[in-house]
């Protein structure tokens, strides 16, 4: 049953009994003057039974420790603690020092019914309401920009080997769930008691720089996995669950075969499968790249951030071998929906410039601004730009000036312009073509679209648009600083509640900090003006610090001039 945080001050809060003066413009001073108008408890409703069970701890506190947890990084068992031995949470949550809020089990329970129920996107849009409450905020519409930035999964990454040996053990566990029976000793019965150890290629006795003991082993480790499944076949969905990621295991990783005198054979495939698994503890996880040089394996935590304010509208976490492309209509519908407002346009980078991802957005009635990808190395040849199309007349000139209107259609709304006896006693020929039947150059169905765009950012005009896209940019810098890099949890639904809490501290910082330094403005601009004006501005900030440091509502002045 929901519990209420009846508002009522403790006799010995911290506020009263220990003399606390958190620091301003802190966090925790922040925190504490904007808490009473952040959350409340009926905003949690949903997640409790009606009139059933005792009351719960109330969920606007729950809601505050779930902020101050991520926003310093602690496990759930010190963040705790911390409700009940650190002055700051405490006059935070304005409860009396010495006795913990709740119980971890409570704390994890909560963040079970937030992801569960998607409730954490409350707590983000409270950030972007506190965002337009104060004005930093406009009520227009907005121009926002997107990007992504790796996060390392939670999950362990194995070999083949230990991979496919992780993925027996926990199908044989799920089997032994239903019996009572411990995993190692039905394994030792059926067998499979090379599989007991955490690392099989670390037990295992063999020579590993021998191919051809190696694949000995993996093609005893399938006929094992193999005979497993069989076993486990019709189990329930617990059993279900542990085969098919074993199944997908042996798809994605191993070639199987049969030998000239019948045995089985198996070899590691060679290269990536697309989709790949790399690890059983977080089968969620994929090997991705932000560059060619930089990659990770994980998810990709993608943002929209209004241009303006820099305030993140919001978020969304990709497998981690997505393009960065993927889901970027999403984003600006969901800046939408959260925030109230139409975007006008959005910013991205090459990565959201391709064909697809532009037509997508046309067709939605949607502007987007971004670099169209580079054209790939043409190994030391003309490459397409040297070219000149002419779209209407359905030709295209060379470097040499030599004019084609040979073509024929792709199927797709592209063309293909066949130079042929064009490039027979052409001088340059050596630079653009090895081809004995000459240069051949493929025009994109959405040509006209791509030339427009290349045009645009070469223009002075697209120049200054594409540079506003740096806001997301430092908005990613920012959520990196709160941890978002690594992957707290496992899977991405939990990924999901790590980013969209850290897109909420960071927003509610951004706005807090904002407020401030008007207010600081707005005093300076007193003092200027008015007689006496320093001493007034004085008297307002001493008192302004003392209500952040108490944990008070804001002074009505303060109040006026952040509406």
């Amino acid at each position: 049953m929901l519990g209420k945080d009846t508002g009522q001050r403790d006799l010995f809060d911290v506020g009263n009994v220990f003399s606390v003066e958190l620091k301003p413009g802190s966090f925790y001073a922040q925190l504490a003057q904007a808490a009473p108008r952040l959350f409340r408890d009926e905003d949690f409703a949903a997640l409790y039974a009606d009139k059933v069970g005792r009351p719960s701890v109330p969920p606007s506190l729950l809601a505050l420790v779930v902020l101050m947890q991520h926003e310093t990084g602690v496990s759930d068992a010190e963040a705790v603690e911390r409700t009940g031995l650190d002055l700051r949470w405490a006059a935070v949550l304005r409860r009396a020092a010495g006795e913990p809020l709740c119980a971890k089990s409570t704390l994890q329970m909560f963040r079970s019914q937030l992801v569960l129920h998607d409730a954490v996107g409350d707590i983000f849009r409270k950030s972007i309401e506190e965002a337009r409450r104060s004005g930093l905020l406009k009520d227009k519409a907005l121009r926002i920009a997107i990007d992504t930035k790796p996060m390392n999964g939670r999950g362990a990454v194995q070999d083949t080997y230990n991979l496919l040996a992780q993925g027996i053990r926990d199908l044989v566990r799920v089997l032994c769930h239903k019996t009572r029976m411990r995993p190692q000793d039905w394994m030792r019965t059926q067998g499979l008691s090379r599989y007991a150890a955490s690392s099989l290629k670390g037990s295992a006795d063999i020579d590993w720089s021998d191919e051809g003991v190696r694949q000995s082993l993996l093609a005893e480790m399938v006929s094992d996995a193999r005979a497993l499944l069989e076993a486990a076949a019709g189990g329930g969905d617990a059993v279900d669950k542990a085969s098919r990621l074993l199944r997908a295991l042996l798809l994605q990783d191993v070639v199987e075969g049969v030998r000239e005198e019948g045995d089985p054979r198996a070899s590691i495939r060679e290269g990536t499968a697309p989709g790949r698994i790399p690890s059983v503890s977080d089968p969620e996880q994929r090997h991705g790249h932000k560059s060619k040089s930089k990659l990770f394996t994980g998810h990709k935590s993608a943002i929209a951030v209004d241009e303006e304010s820099a305030i993140i509208t919001s978020v969304g976490v990709l497998p981690g071998d997505a393009g960065d492309a993927t889901g970027s209509l999403e984003l600006v519908e969901q800046t939408e929906e959260n925030t109230g407002l139409p975007v006008e346009h959005t910013l991205g980078d090459c990565a959201y410039g391709g064909a697809a991802n532009r037509e997508s957005f046309a067709k939605d009635g949607r502007t987007l601004y971004a670099k169209v990808p580079q054209e790939p190395q043409a190994g030391g040849m003309f490459p397409k730009r040297a070219f000149v199309l002419d779209l209407d007349n359905h030709t295209t000139t060379c470097p040499e000036g030599r004019v084609c209107d040979t073509y024929r259609d792709d199927g797709d709304g592209g063309k293909t312009f066949l130079f042929g006896r064009v490039c027979a006693d052409c001088e340059l020929r050596a630079f653009c073509t090895h081809s004995k039947s000459g240069r051949t150059l493929h025009v994109h169905s959405h040509e006209r679209m791509l030339r427009d765009a290349r045009a645009f950012q070469e223009s002075p005009e697209g120049r200054s648009v594409l540079r506003r896209r740096v806001v997301v940019e430092h908005r990613l810098a920012r959520l990196g600083q709160l941890r978002i890099g690594q992957a707290r949890y496992v899977g991405r639904g939990k990924s999901q509640f790590q980013l969209t809490i850290a897109a909420a501290i960071a927003n509610f910082r951004r706005t807090w900090n904002w407020v401030a330094a008007r207010i600081a403005f707005d005093d300076t601009a007193i003092s200027s003006r008015w007689p006496f004006g320093a001493l007034l501005a004085a008297v307002v900030g001493v008192m302004g610090a003392l209500l952040v440091t108490r944990s008070a509502p804001p002074h009505p002045r303060h109040a006026r001039l952040a509406a």
